[in-house]
């Protein structure tokens, strides 16, 4: 991930459990992990060596007639 992108994302949240975050932008990077921010504004930590799919996605920019 690079910061200031967007992606979707599918990572393992638990032993048994995937997990799934679209259209989310990677705002900080450490060693281990991620900090990602939602849409609606929330932050969330994604360990690196949990992603098991990452896709990144064009952001639509307004254009103005």
């Amino acid at each position: 991930m690079e910061i200031g992108k967007t992606y979707n994302v599918v990572f393992t949240a638990g032993r048994y459990e995937i997990e799934y975050e679209s259209g989310v932008k990677c705002i900080k990077k450490t060693p281990k992990s991620y900090r990602v921010k939602r849409a609606n504004g929330t932050t969330r930590l994604i360990g690196q060596d949990c992603i098991m799919e990452l896709k990144e996605v064009a952001v639509p920019t307004e254009s103005k007639l």
